[in-house]
């Protein structure tokens, strides 16, 4: 048993990410928080749990979604000739 364990206890991790996430006494003014107060900043929480570039990705592809849907919605449908007896209340000025 002479090998060094340079593992800490699960426990130990655990207290010390708690630690790291608890608002500070300057953060506990701005919010008017009494300082026995178990609370946990949700800024910094976000901030370390959220990568940009996911973010950003998801932001792009809603994006594209929305373009996508007026496209299909409203462009095509307006520009579009079904022929005669059909319809199409956008060319018409919604009269048929």
């Amino acid at each position: 048993s002479g090998v060094a364990s340079f593992s800490r206890p699960r426990s130990v991790v655990i207290d010390r990410h708690q630690k790291l996430q608890m608002i500070d006494q300057k953060r506990r003014r701005e919010l008017g928080l009494p300082d026995d107060a178990d609370e946990y900043d949700l800024d910094v929480a976000l901030n370390n749990n959220t990568d940009a570039g996911i973010t950003k990705i998801i932001a792009g592809s809603f994006i594209l979604v929305m373009l996508a849907l007026l496209v299909v919605g409203l462009v095509i449908p307006s520009i579009t000739d079904y022929g005669d007896g059909v319809c199409s209340p956008i060319q018409n000025g919604g009269r048929c």
